[in-house]
């Protein structure tokens, strides 16, 4: 199994095999480095298509759906399954930077500044698609601040607001979580989704989770205390919160955790490129991804301050 040091060193010293594409074993593990087992990544449903589309299927059935059974009688209705079918379709994306001999020969590091330097901009791979993931929007001009960037694909935020089918709770620029923001957003969300606690996620941001800690604090009960001296965020009502640091302070999610899907493409290419003239050596990490799809939006709440 290749290792994160093989892949990272592909990338620093020009083991260009097949033209820098990556192998499907180096690929997963260029995948993983990029969301780690405590990421937002990690966390929803990251799909490693082989191909540039990929369906997400979404099945279930309604409630009160079994019929008393008569000897020879066939019944007189059918029950319905619901499903819902979406596509993750990729677009390449591309990602340069160079490193100029000076920087090599007078870091501490000498050669090995190539390989951390790769490394660091593999995990920023990956934080930049957690970030496009939420706030990516088709529709920001390029020429606006990080227009190149958020104008890559529509996130989260996006598709739950411009969705009919997400249910949407107006913050009215209000702070108190505990006591009326996460008691309407759980009462947003329909009944059928309630059920496995275990599976619903609260994706909020650092300094909410903080503020809902302070107002558990403020109850003066063990669970505030602990909250407070181990720095967990406790559940609100069986239901996990998620800090997400990408996430304004003013949105908030209530939805499955594996109702939120990014697609990555495993056709990922890393290369470089000695430029002797200029004195510097020129890496590309280039690869295609989806960064957003809601499976199900009647199956996401989304609070914020609509005003």
């Amino acid at each position: 199994m290749a290792s994160n040091r093989s892949i990272i060193a592909k990338v620093s010293t020009g083991d260009m095999t097949n033209g820098g594409l990556l192998n499907p074993a180096q690929s997963n593990r260029f995948i993983d480095y990029m969301a780690p087992k405590d990421s937002f990544l990690a966390d929803i449903r990251t799909v490693r298509m082989e191909s540039p589309e990929f369906e997400l299927d979404f099945m279930g059935l309604g409630s009160r759906i079994i019929r008393k059974g008569v000897e020879g009688v066939a019944p007189d209705e059918l029950m319905s399954i619901t499903t819902s079918k979406k596509s993750l379709k990729t677009s390449e994306v591309i990602l340069p930077y160079d490193l100029t001999d000076n920087v090599r020969e007078d870091n501490i590091e000498h050669e090995g500044v190539g390989t951390h330097i790769a490394n660091l901009m593999g995990t920023q791979f990956g934080n930049d698609l957690a970030d496009l993931a939420i706030n990516g929007d088709h529709t920001v001009l390029t020429s606006a601040p990080d227009g190149k960037f958020l104008s890559i694909g529509d996130g989260f935020i996006k598709l739950a607001k411009d969705s009919s089918d997400t249910h949407k709770v107006d913050t009215n620029g209000g702070v108190d979580y505990k006591g009326v923001i996460f008691p309407a957003m759980l009462n947003a969300l329909p009944n059928q989704f309630k059920a496995r606690k275990s599976l619903l996620r609260f994706y909020v941001s650092p300094a909410v989770a903080e503020a809902y800690v302070d107002q558990l604090a403020a109850r003066n009960t063990v669970l505030g205390d602990n909250s407070v001296v181990t720095g967990n965020v406790a559940p609100f009502k069986g239901i996990q919160l998620f800090p997400v640091e990408y996430l304004p302070d003013g949105v908030m999610f209530l939805t499955l955790a594996q109702n939120f899907a990014v697609g990555i493409q495993r056709s990922i290419r890393v290369e470089n490129q000695r430029q002797a003239r200029r004195r510097l050596t020129e890496y590309t990490i280039t690869m295609r991804l989806d960064p957003a799809k809601i499976v199900y939006d009647p199956a996401c709440v989304i609070a914020y301050d609509v005003a």
